[in-house]
């Protein structure tokens, strides 16, 4: 995974994003498409995580090896592989989004069934 895809996935949800809070929140169509864009690339996303979680284990034992204490190498486990760092907070911050999109097409679904 070369930086370059990685930040192309992180600009795709940043814009999936900033268009789901631009939208109507009345629609729900547009709601799911929003919904199925944003959890495609966290999918997507949680592969890559899991690339950068490799490196940094491979990072911290690397550190353990090299005699250094715990709390060392996993400092600078981090150091080395700070994407790591910043999936976890971006992703975070987009697994809210997509249950608040939950939350909203729930909503919609009782207001709708409490009509008919």
């Amino acid at each position: 995974m070369s930086n370059n895809d990685l930040d192309k996935a992180l600009n795709q949800l940043t814009d999936s994003i900033r268009s789901y809070r631009q939208s109507d929140l009345i629609s729900g169509d547009s709601l799911i498409s929003h919904l199925q864009t944003i959890t495609g690339i966290l999918y997507y996303l949680e592969g890559v995580r899991s690339e950068y979680h490799q490196k940094w284990q491979e990072s911290l034992k690397k550190g353990i090896l090299e005699g250094l204490a715990y709390n060392r190498a996993e400092h600078n486990a981090h150091l080395e592989v700070p994407e790591l760092y910043k999936l976890r907070h971006i992703m975070t911050a987009a697994y809210e989004v997509v249950g608040a999109i939950r939350s909203t097409l729930s909503w919609l679904k009782s207001e709708k069934q409490s009509i008919l």
